[in-house]
This record gives structure tokens, sequence and C-alpha cells, in this order.
């Protein structure tokens, strides 16, 4: 049995454009996937765009907080050192005050100590006088 030439060449003409069909489908099939991952790619990489902006929007957040916090503490600090100043001003005033009227005392201390000195002198000279007037006047 012989297979007629015709049949042969439309057999070989139906292979050829049964693979050409299939490497239009694969070549398609190819593009359309390519798509659907560069979409996929694009959608992932906004999505990373837009978590990265949301993460560089809250870091720039905390660092202004921090600045804040900073800048709080800071005059904190300067409200703290002129606290202390002051109250080592006001200690200083204080004792000198303190010894002021301390040196006053102890002048007027010795003042009133040798007033009654002489006034314990001049009543014993007194006294003295009356007794010798008495002794010699009985």
């Amino acid at each position: 049995m012989q297979i007629p030439d015709e049949w042969v060449g439309a057999l070989v003409v139906g292979l050829i454009l049964l693979v050409l069909g299939q490497v239009v489908l694969s070549w398609r099939a190819y593009y359309q996937y390519k798509d659907e991952v560069r979409d996929q790619v694009d959608g992932k990489i906004g999505s990373l765009t837009s978590s990265l902006e949301n993460l560089n929007a809250k870091t720039e957040n905390c660092t202004i907080r921090i600045e804040n916090i900073y800048a709080r503490l800071e005059s904190f600090e300067s409200k703290y050192d002129q606290a202390d100043r002051e109250l080592w001003n006001r200690t200083d005033q204080i004792e000198r005050r303190l010894q002021d009227k301390n040196s006053q005392l102890k002048e007027e201390l010795l003042a009133l100590q040798t007033t009654s000195d002489l006034l314990m002198k001049a009543g014993l000279l007194g006294s003295e006088e009356i007794y010798k007037k008495r002794r010699g006047d009985d």
C-alpha cells in the first residue's frame, strides 16, 4: 500500500501548520505570562514602595518626636541648672546674713558682758563703801 504524495504533502503541511500554531500559542502564552508576572512584580514593587514611604514617614515622625524630647530635656536641664544656681545663691545669702547676725550677737553679747562686769564692779564698789560707812557709823 502506497500513500499518495498529496497526502504526505498535506500531512507535512498540517504538521508544519500545527507546529507553527503551537509556536504562536506558546509565544502568546509566554508574553501573556510575562505580562502577568510583570504586573504582579509591579504591584509588589508598588506595595513595597508605599510601605517604605509609610515607614519613612513614621521614621521622620519618630525623629521629630525624639528631637522634641531632646529639646525638652535640654530645657529642663537648663531650668534645673538655673534653679540650682539660684538655690546656692540664696543659701550663700542666708549664710552671710546668719554670719552677720552672729557677729552682731557676739558684739552685743560682749557689750552686755562688759556692761554687766562694769555694773557688777560698780555695785561691789558701792556696796563696799556702804559697808565701810555703816561699819564706821556703828
